[in-house]
């Protein structure tokens, strides 16, 4: 089904990201790639795809084929009739702000009719009981709900083959699960899964075959009953998440602490429904979690506690005084879950100095060598992993002096290594005149980390 021989890929004048990369997967077979981000899961992925070199700009040796049909002699609209592709982000995959448009979207595309079309779609429904999901606005959907969507459109498109990169990310453990049944569906129906993946968990009943993927090389090939058998300290050893679900067992917030919140409300455009968060202590010198599942507003309530939502109504107060919005964001460092929007200069080192003041470049180093960022500094942003370029919105708020750190979904995409290295990092600097808040369903960083949670 896809046979790759001698892969070499790199990205402008940076070394080579994969490294005589050769496999086979053979027709309905779920494969998994794993490994430390930046390790070249996601080159992988996006080879098959036809995207690294068609838009990243990257060369290749080499030869991947699809059904015994060179990949590089191939048109990108060829490659879609062959694989489809579940990202990272959802909202790369949208073109529409219908649903139902967006799922017929590629169909109309390639001059399917109308009945065609219909056909497909009742077809799609009868496997995913998602009818609750047609004619909504996308962009008032959960993000679980966009990603069932891109999965959906994945199996509608009607390709054999289907990559999937993180399709977990920053998603609670409900949909999660919902993906999982999704995915089992498609393998049963024939469908070819090829997925980069950290958080393993839901996978091991899914998968067939693993590939461990270091600095550009298959590091080791593992059968299902050969992986099964490594052990958590092994796994965790290489870099890789747990096998098993991680229950949370962080303590639940306590009624005590300078930085009070009397009162935030927000209400969500187009929908009746509003954030309310009243009555809430948080100690100076401690870490809060703050969970629940998608679409609640977890980070809506971050950019509130921040001062960067101009229509919430809110009444903080820090010792005894109340904190305007304005005073908020004097004080504030925030990780976006999604860093793409808060990466602006050319290099790696200019972005983490980008605001600091009287601080030394040699602080600046430092944290980059913890975050094994260091030998990326003169690299583009834009142009690392996405686990890097989350590393690197990282480090550029550790190197802030704030007074209230803020982290949404800090360990999206991360191998276990970097997920307990940021832990430790974040741990470093806390201190009595800090607060850090963090948004996360990672309940491996959340108990490794945070003193309290607080549930939505």
């Amino acid at each position: 089904m896809v046979k790759i021989k001698n892969l070499y890929l790199s990205y402008g004048n940076s070394s080579k990201v994969l490294k005589d990369i050769s496999l086979n997967v053979r027709k309905g077979e779920c494969v998994l790639f794993t490994g430390k981000s930046g390790s070249g899961k996601s080159s992988i992925i996006n080879s098959i795809n036809g995207l690294a070199v068609r838009y990243d700009g990257a060369t290749t040796e080499g030869t991947i084929r699809i059904d015994n049909r060179d990949v590089r002699n191939l048109r990108l609209y060829e490659i879609s009739g062959l694989v489809s592709s579940v990202f990272q982000n959802p909202k790369t995959h949208f073109f529409n702000i219908n649903t139902t448009l967006e799922l017929l979207f590629y169909l109309e595309n390639i001059g399917l009719s109308k009945k065609q079309m219909d056909e497909r779609l009742n077809d799609m429904l009868d496997i995913f009981p998602i009818k609750h999901l047609l004619n909504r606005d996308i962009f008032k959907l959960s993000g679980g709900e966009k990603q069932i969507l891109c999965i959906a459109a994945s199996y509608i498109s009607g390709t054999e083959i289907i990559v999937l990169d993180e399709p977990s990310s920053n998603l609670d453990e409900e949909n999660i699960m919902i993906i999982k049944e999704m995915l089992i569906k498609l393998k049963d129906t024939g469908k070819t899964l090829i997925i980069s993946e950290h958080r393993i968990f839901y996978l091991m009943d899914i998968i067939d075959r693993v590939f461990l993927i270091q600095d550009g090389k298959i590091q080791r090939e593992y059968t299902k009953i050969d992986f099964m058998k490594i052990p958590s300290k092994k796994l965790n050893e290489l870099g890789l998440r747990d096998k098993a679900k991680t229950k949370l067992v962080v303590p639940e917030i306590q009624k005590k602490g300078n930085f009070e919140v009397r009162n935030i409300e927000f209400k969500f455009n187009g929908v009746d429904n509003k954030l309310l968060f009243k009555n809430i202590f948080f100690e100076m010198g401690k870490t809060y979690g703050i969970v629940g599942t998608n679409g609640l507003g977890k980070s809506t309530l971050l950019r509130c506690l921040i001062g960067c939502e101009r229509k919430s109504k809110d009444e903080i107060y820090l010792d005894g005084k109340r904190l305007l919005k304005t005073d908020r964001l004097k004080i504030s460092s925030l990780v976006m879950q999604d860093v793409n929007h808060q990466l602006f200069t050319d290099s790696v080192i200019n972005e983490v100095s980008l605001g600091t003041k009287n601080i030394e470049n040699r602080h600046i180093e430092d944290i980059l060598r913890k975050l094994d960022l260091y030998e990326l500094k003169d690299r583009h942003p834009m142009s690392l992993s996405g686990g890097q370029k989350q590393r690197v919105a990282i480090a550029s708020v550790l190197c802030k002096n704030s007074q209230l750190l803020f982290f949404d979904e800090p360990t999206s995409g991360m191998d276990y290594y970097n997920m307990m290295n940021i832990s430790h990092i974040i741990n470093e600097c806390k201190s009595d005149n800090k607060i850090i808040f963090i948004v996360s369903h990672d309940q491996e960083f959340l108990n490794s980390i945070t003193d309290y949670v607080i549930y939505l």
